[in-house]
């Protein structure tokens, strides 16, 4: 009996997990840097919770892409304003389409495509023109060549599968393609900060053993890139994911993507390795008046709501008069057209 109990006291001080540390960055990130945050989902998702918190970013403005090629193209392509034209376009569906952007790009008018795809182009090339930071989430090495043309393409566009070609992309050409990417963002804006993640998001639509190949490759991708350039950084979330929240819990239904606490686990940890106390702080004054802002009253019309809105509109401007880089814009309009309609 002793020997169970002094067992069970041991099981009982045991970590059943593996807990992934890091120290924080020396390289803090305050409200003051613009973000171009580019690449799968996971951009996506740290993207609106900067947006959320006020940061100057812009995210994924040519749609998700997730292979190593397509990213380094889009991004080079931006570099330079190298705009698209008419002759760039392909059809799908009889929708105008072009092979390294998101259909959300795309258009049934092959002027409007083109339209939406420039705009895209010059808005990014104007935030890599003196944005402090770039995020880059790689999703897979697995992608498509076109038989056409015989590029890699980000996106097939439902064309039909025999025009193209599956192909694994190895280390050396992602290393390569994404090292003169490096180049050219640095040409255009030398104190540019790099940030490399992998996407925690798992490809199993390849099988089981090719996303884990996949992955690997990646993760060696970004280790060559960091070996042969110190002030390229890299943040875990795929080891994050993979090793600490090692649970089914922690996906959405379809076992595959994570799910939004996951998420939020991500971002705190985001936050904890590079935002300074100071800027943590902000945040949470932020999220309070967010919260704030989203309130829906019983009765809209009552003085007490009306009350309720002048203190809120109120603490907005005091934080925006220590915090002059921290805008609210659209929730200040949104309030100040309640009160109004109210009055009315």
């Amino acid at each position: 009996m002793t020997f169970v109990f002094c067992a069970s006291l041991k099981l009982l001080n045991m970590d059943f997990r593996t807990i992934l540390n890091i120290g924080p960055s020396d390289n803090k990130i305050d409200h003051g840097c613009k973000f171009l945050l580019i690449g799968s989902c996971f951009s996506q998702n740290i993207g609106l919770r900067l947006k959320h918190n006020k940061f100057d970013c812009l995210v994924n403005p040519f749609g998700t892409i997730f292979n190593p090629v397509s990213i380094a193209k889009v991004i080079t392509r931006a570099c330079k304003n190298d705009k698209i034209n008419l002759n760039d376009l392909i059809v799908s569906q009889d929708i105008y389409v072009h092979s390294e952007y998101h259909s959300q790009l795309s258009d049934v008018n092959p002027e409007v495509t083109s339209y939406k795809i420039n705009e895209a182009i010059g808005q990014t090339y104007e935030y890599l023109s003196d944005t402090n930071i770039i995020f880059i989430t790689l999703g897979t090495s697995t992608a498509y060549r076109s038989l056409l043309t015989g590029e890699i393409v980000a996106n097939c566009h439902k064309i039909p599968a025999a025009s193209f070609k599956k192909v694994d992309i190895s280390i050396e050409e992602s290393f390569y393609i994404l090292k003169e990417m490096i180049s050219e963002v640095k040409l255009l804006n030398p104190k540019i900060r790099v940030i490399f993640t992998i996407s925690p998001v798992r490809h199993t639509k390849d099988g089981i053993i090719q996303n884990s190949r996949s992955k690997a490759k990646l993760v060696e991708t970004i280790c060559r890139l960091q070996d042969s350039d110190e002030s390229i950084e890299y943040f875990p979330a795929f080891e994050w994911m993979m090793d600490d929240l090692r649970d089914y819990r922690f996906y959405e239904k379809d076992l595959i993507h994570p799910n939004e606490i996951a998420i939020d686990y991500l971002w705190e940890k985001f936050c904890h390795h590079f935002f300074d106390p100071e800027t943590i702080i902000i945040n949470k004054k932020i999220e309070n008046l967010m919260h704030s802002i989203h309130h829906r009253p019983l009765n809209p019309a009552s003085e007490n709501h009306r009350a309720f809105i002048n203190q809120l509109i109120h603490e907005i401007e005091n934080l925006k008069l220590l915090h002059s880089f921290i805008h609210f814009d659209e929730e200040l309009a949104e309030l100040s057209a309640t009160l109004k309609v109210d009055k009315d």
